[in-house]
């Protein structure tokens, strides 16, 4: 597998991956963050690309001032790895980690972290696996804030 930055003429390939990670967002929701990553200069994703170039995998990733668990940042962080069904079991997502794992230092981290729903036990699974450990189990809130 090739891992490539992503470049706006590969965002359907992006757009399909993250229907299948985040099925339950919005999909203008799904459009505006994919600006925000596109454009940020603290997140991106990188796309997999099998043999014959088509995307078959995809790993966004971000650097955050604090995470819970780590000490100072900035901190590596996965906000989302996907391989397709069909491309599993080719060891595509153990090196999609290690690939942010060495992003991550080249960016000055000493740390990365991930996250998993709680009722994803295939991604915590997962995650082990690629030698994270666990820190805490939390219930994230979030209350939105008028602009006025």
């Amino acid at each position: 597998m090739r891992i490539v930055e992503i470049t706006r003429e590969r965002f359907q390939d992006w757009l399909r991956m993250r229907r299948e990670l985040y099925g339950r967002l919005d999909p203008q929701f799904h459009e505006a963050e994919m600006e925000l990553i596109f454009s940020s200069t603290q997140a991106t994703c990188f796309l997999g690309l099998g043999e014959s170039g088509a995307a078959v995998a995809m790993l966004e990733v971000s650097l955050r001032n604090f995470v819970d668990g780590c000490l100072g940042g900035p901190v590596g962080y996965v906000e989302g790895i996907y391989v397709i069904p069909e491309q599993r079991k080719r060891d595509y997502g153990r090196e999609l980690a290690q690939f942010a794992a060495n992003w991550f230092r080249s960016k000055g981290c000493r740390d990365m972290a991930a996250d998993a729903e709680l009722t994803n036990l295939e991604a915590q699974d997962f995650l082990r696996k690629v030698g994270f450990e666990e820190t805490y189990r939390v219930i994230e809130y979030k209350r939105s804030l008028d602009r006025s």
